[in-house]
């Protein structure tokens, strides 16, 4: 009984990716759609999100500034990266609108747009194991610092 489930929830999610339907989200009346996240997007979006976290600049002054921006940034850019989706390969327009989210929406739709575009079923073995490699790497790479010193 629960494996025709899983298989009906299954066929269900491909007939939907292949035909390419995207995800309504409505916040404060206003409708965007977010369609399925391509490998190359999730892969930026953890970019973004390890980057607030651990940024760090070329130079020594105003770090903590620019940190402060980056941070405060970062979720209009992790917003329109699952807005554009497989758009954002497009030079410059990720770049535009991403400003342009972090100049006219608030908090509350960015917040929208980016738990329903995260907490997707089919993405989250690939965030799974995305963070577990970037932790393995991490790891190494303190090893490395400390073998120098």
């Amino acid at each position: 009984m629960q494996q025709d489930q899983l298989l009906e929830e299954l066929y269900k999610i491909s007939a939907r990716i292949e035909k390419g339907e995207r995800t309504p989200v409505t916040v404060l009346g206003k409708t965007y759609y977010i369609g399925d996240t391509k490998k190359h997007v999730l892969d930026k979006i953890l970019q973004v999100q390890f980057n607030a976290k651990y940024y760090k600049s070329k130079s020594n002054k105003s770090n903590l500034k620019r940190r402060l921006k980056y941070i405060n940034t970062s979720d209009a850019r992790v917003a329109s990266y699952l807005l554009l989706n497989s758009l954002s390969y497009i030079p410059l327009l990720h770049a535009i609108h991403w400003r342009w989210l972090n100049r006219t929406k608030t908090s509350e739709t960015l917040s929208a747009i980016i738990e329903t575009g995260m907490n997707n079923k089919e993405n989250a073995f690939f965030l799974k194991s995305c963070v577990s490699a970037q932790t393995i790497l991490m790891t190494r790479m303190q090893m490395i610092k400390m073998d120098q010193e």
